[in-house]
């Protein structure tokens, strides 16, 4: 979800570019060792996800072992070690996300790296308020008294 002008401010230097918020973002980075912190799932792998949202890792294709074939996000590939399943292919990023929901605190403790699915999860009541002040301020507003005038 892109960060408005506003909330942007908020970030150590500005910027979620600024170099303040990358020294940060790689630090959190490094401590989750370039996995979700909550699903465990790494950071850039491909793949997909079951209805459960369980990830399944793309196997290579082999050519006579010398080559390996990597599937594309948005195609379909054989997810999954033992049985594999056919699933539509991802490339997970993680991003580091607020805890607290405020862009105010930025310590460590309150700071985790998550990947989309798990970032999305914990923000979901968030974005559903969100959803609703927007929808409500976009809808044509009524004036009563011309209403039940007939007007």
């Amino acid at each position: 979800m892109p960060i408005s002008a506003e909330k942007m401010k908020l970030y150590p230097g500005g910027s979620i570019k600024s170099p303040e918020w990358q020294a940060i973002r790689e630090r959190i980075r490094i401590r989750a060792s370039n996995c979700c912190e909550k699903c465990g799932v790494e950071n850039h792998a491909l793949g997909g996800r079951l209805h459960s949202g369980k990830f399944l890792k793309a196997q290579p294709k082999g050519d006579n072992g010398l080559r390996l074939v990597w599937p594309k996000p948005g195609e379909e590939w054989w997810c999954g070690e033992g049985e594999p399943i056919k699933l539509r292919i991802i490339k997970i990023v993680c991003t580091v996300a607020h805890f607290d929901n405020h862009l105010i605190d930025h310590s460590d403790d309150n700071l985790r790296f998550w990947c989309q699915q798990c970032h999305l999860r914990h923000d979901a009541r968030q974005h559903a308020a969100s959803a609703r002040l927007t929808r409500r301020r976009k809808a044509p507003q009524i004036d009563w008294e011309d209403w039940l005038s007939g007007a």
